[in-house]
């Protein structure tokens, strides 16, 4: 969905991205006005059948290969017609691309092409992109914003999950279940048959169930269905209004058995889809019908718009984070948090004190405004690995969070945060730490920016227990001054910052004093 224009007094800054998706390359190309905000100039489509390849043979095969890089070049055609700088330029692919055991040489192929990093969707950012097509639905629709509203994603390898109370996510999960993992699972059965309709339903059955036991006890006003499959024949079915066709699960049920008795020809005509795309359709709606059923639904609300030109706009946006997606992600590292019975108290304390750090040292750092979240979920979650041992807890930090989903988050934001847990303490980066060593050098350079910050936090509150409960922060010459209230005595927290300071020097070139 185009986001409105608005009447701007700056020229509009184009952008594009590129995405490979499961079943197709998208090219969109957008303006920005003065606002930050994106709207759609050109939307291209073509047909690529990565995962048919990935989930029938576990690789991309080179014909695949090839012609994704015909098609990327023909967009690079359309880019320069555009005036679209080269840096200008996303890529990205489908998470189910990792399934493939050739996906490194895939991606390679795509930079050598592109000339450009070409970035792997995980399963965190597919979690947030499917909560801000949500947020979307729920601002304009009222009535299920202000109720409890279950959200499922039928995605081409995976399902989502996601709970909302009265706006607000409270649970999300995620299944090893998708439209062309189960398509492929029976694929020697004739498309459209009895027995094939039947052996799609016996495969998802588990994993539905699964859900199903899940989300039990919780209470469902409305189950929204998201999706590409199921988002483009929801007008078919019912006309969209609010935002969302409301859709009668017996009308959803006789349009699928309709599609079901067509062959690919027919189903192209009569969905204006590429033969690629009608392939998942089926099991796609199969699927929602399953999980419908399940939940008792007579009613199921699928979101207006085009899916994937709607992910491409919110991954066109550079700073997407709102506050409450903010507030929502924090809440889940408090969750996390309490799993692991960390000091909660402190964690808090030493996330705004972190936080209050970051913003006063903004133009020394110079670092994007995500990174103020991610290194408040780090001081919120920097001791978990006590839950293991106390004995070098911040190694065990690093373990579980790296091995814990975190809402919201990609797979490279959850493993900077373990690295920000890792270095906690006294124990300074090294270029040959596992994971540390991973990362490009701007990466290693944010991990000692937001590390230096993390300590001198965390020193703050060295004693746990609160005493320091408010800092003012002021620059003087070539001292960083932290101004405290209400403590007359300050040794424990000034040994603790010296013992831990030396980054900090190295990085703001700031001595760090304590005053009352």
């Amino acid at each position: 969905m185009s986001a409105v224009e608005i009447p701007s007094t700056k020229p509009a800054e184009a952008a594009a991205v590129v995405q490979f998706g499961s079943t197709s390359v998208t090219l969109l190309v957008g303006e920005r006005n003065d606002s930050g905000v994106f709207s759609s100039l050109d939307y291209l489509e073509k047909p690529l059948p990565l995962a048919r390849d990935i989930f029938r043979d576990g690789s991309v095969s080179r014909q695949t290969m090839e012609q994704a890089a015909g098609i990327l070049r023909e967009f690079q055609q359309t880019l320069h017609e555009y005036g679209v700088a080269p840096t200008a330029t996303k890529f990205f692919t489908t998470n189910i691309l990792s399934e493939a055991v050739n996906h490194e040489i895939f991606l390679n192929r795509m930079e050598v092409t592109s000339g450009a990093r070409v970035e792997l969707i995980d399963d965190g950012d597919m979690t947030r992109l499917i909560y801000q097509t949500t947020v979307r639905l729920l601002n304009s629709n009222p009535q299920i914003a202000q109720a409890n509203t279950l959200v499922s994603h039928i995605g081409p390898g995976n399902t989502r999950a996601l709970y909302f109370k009265k706006g607000r996510i409270a649970a999300y999960s995620s299944y090893r279940l998708g439209i062309f993992r189960a398509r492929e699972a029976v694929a020697q059965e004739e498309s459209g048959s009895s027995s094939h309709l039947m052996h799609i339903e016996e495969h998802i059955r588990g994993v539905v169930d699964h859900l199903a036991t899940d989300y039990t006890n919780i209470e469902v006003d409305y189950h929204v269905a998201i999706g590409t499959e199921i988002q483009s024949i929801a007008p078919h079915v019912a006309a969209p209004k609010q935002g969302a066709s409301f859709i009668p699960l017996k009308d959803l049920e006789r349009f699928t058995e309709k599609l079901a008795a067509m062959n690919s020809d027919e189903m192209v005509r009569e969905l204006h889809l590429h033969y690629t795309g009608s392939e998942g359709m089926v099991a796609a709606l199969q699927t929602n019908l399953a999980l419908a059923r399940r939940f008792n639904d007579r009613v199921l609300v699928v979101p207006e718009g085009d899916f994937q030109r709607d992910l491409l706009l919110d991954l066109l946006s550079t700073n997407p984070q709102t506050k409450t997606f903010q507030d929502d992600v924090m809440q889940a590292a408090k969750e996390i948090g309490k799993k692991y019975k960390t000091d909660n108290p402190h964690a808090v304390h030493v996330a705004h004190f972190a936080q209050q750090i970051y913003r006063e040292l903004q133009d020394l750092h110079g670092l994007d405004p995500k990174y103020e979240l991610l290194l408040r979920v780090a001081a919120t979650l920097h001791e978990v690995g006590l839950f293991v041992s106390p004995r070098e807890h911040h190694k065990h930090s690093l373990y579980l969070i790296l091995n814990t989903e975190i809402f919201g988050l990609s797979v490279k934001d959850r493993t900077l945060i373990a690295l920000l847990a890792r270095y906690h303490r006294r124990y300074n980066p090294d270029p040959n730490h596992p994971h540390f060593s991973d990362l490009s050098r701007e990466e290693r350079m944010t991990v000692f920016k937001l590390a230096a910050i993390l300590r001198i936090a965390d020193c703050l509150d060295r004693t746990h227990s609160q005493r320091v409960k408010s800092i003012r922060l002021q620059r003087d010459g070539e001292t960083f001054l932290i101004i405290t209230s209400g403590v007359e005595d300050m040794t424990v927290e000034q040994l603790a910052i010296s013992g831990k300071c030396d980054i900090f020097q190295e990085i703001y070139g700031y001595e760090i004093e304590l005053r009352k």
